[in-house]
Formats: C-alpha cells, sequence, structure tokens
C-alpha cells in the first residue's frame, strides 16, 4: 500500500538546475543587500561631512559678539574653519 493516493499527483523533485537558480538569486539578493548597505554608510558619512563644512564656514559669518556667546575666539574660529571636512 502507497502512502500516495491513487487519483493525487506526485511531485516531482526539484531539478538541480531550479537549485542552481535558486542559488544565484540568493547569491545575487546577498549582493544587492551588502551594496544597499555600503550605500547608505557613504551617503550618511559624506552627509556628514557637510554638515560639519557647513558648520566650521558659518564660524567665519558670526560677528565677535556671537563668537563670544559661543565661547569661542575669531582665532578659534578661523582654526576651526581651516580644518578638513572630513577632520573630527
Amino acid at each position: 500500500m502507497s502512502a500516495v493516493q491513487e487519483n493525487e499527483p506526485q511531485i516531482a523533485p526539484f531539478s538541480s538546475q531550479v537549485q542552481s537558480m535558486q542559488y544565484r538569486v540568493s547569491e545575487r539578493s546577498d549582493v544587492l543587500s551588502y551594496t544597499w548597505s555600503l550605500l547608505q554608510f557613504l551617503w550618511q558619512r559624506l552627509s556628514l561631512w557637510h554638515e560639519k563644512r557647513q558648520s566650521r564656514r558659518t564660524l567665519l559669518n558670526l560677528t565677535d559678539d556671537e563668537l563670544l556667546d559661543v565661547g569661542i575666539t575669531r582665532a578659534d574660529a578661523r582654526k576651526e574653519a581651516s580644518k578638513s571636512f572630513f577632520w573630527d
């Protein structure tokens, strides 16, 4: 006596070609996921650098009174503004 009834269709096992395709799709999605994560990281880093650069340039436009309110001197503002955009 068989576990499969006579009128029920039998399911054929996956061929190696289908399994290979499934592996390639999985591998491709891993690459896309990694690429997307890398692009997000780069975008965040570039945004941070741009924000720092803008902030440092803004210091140069502040008046002496505004700089004193912040607690820095004109020399400190110039020193900070002269830093490279990726400097922490």
